[in-house]
């Protein structure tokens, strides 16, 4: 059994965090889902929980190893001397550092950065989703354990039938 905060995680460990990747990779459709067709005012929180999870799961997908204390990236899934495949353009060129002020700090750079610019969840999420959803399939094809593959299925058709989520297309 590896140790919390281990930076070599067993493939038991790989396997049973497939549940918290899961959870995330659904609440960011959920979020997208309501963002793109919920009513105001509550929509506006269904924007942020968008962002905050593309941030997230941006985290999963591209960071390399070494990996910051625990967490989990998405090479944990791929077979050993795999490169990842896929990338999140829209978010790493038009968004990244533009969002790390907008969501985690209410800073004068929103306003006063040589760029400020007003996030419109119409225009920008569906091109985030859509290249979300490529490294996703990437992420899913290139998880070629049998093991993995399996878990994946497994939780996301469990999320799929929890309440909340039949109209969210996890599949």
């Amino acid at each position: 059994m590896a140790v919390p905060g281990s930076s070599n995680p067993t493939h038991q460990n790989r396997i049973d965090a497939v549940k918290q990747v899961v959870y995330e990779y659904a609440n960011l459709m959920a979020a997208y889902h309501y963002s793109m067709n919920g009513k105001p005012p509550w929509r506006t929180n269904a924007d942020d929980g968008f962002l905050l999870g593309y941030r997230k799961l941006r985290d999963f997908l591209l960071n390399d190893y070494p990996r910051y204390k625990d967490d989990i990236l998405a090479l944990d899934y791929l077979p050993p001397g795999s490169v990842r495949t896929w990338d999140l353009p829209t978010w790493e060129n038009k968004w990244r550092d533009h969002m790390n002020k907008h969501l985690t700090h209410i800073a004068y750079a929103r306003v006063i950065s040589p760029r400020p610019r007003e996030w419109n969840h119409l225009e920008w999420d569906p091109p985030l989703m859509k290249d979300f959803l490529i490294a996703w399939k990437a992420l899913l094809d290139a998880a070629t354990d049998p093991q993995y593959s399996a878990e994946f299925k497994r939780q996301i058709d469990d999320c799929q039938g929890k309440t909340g989520f039949a109209d969210i297309p996890l599949r």
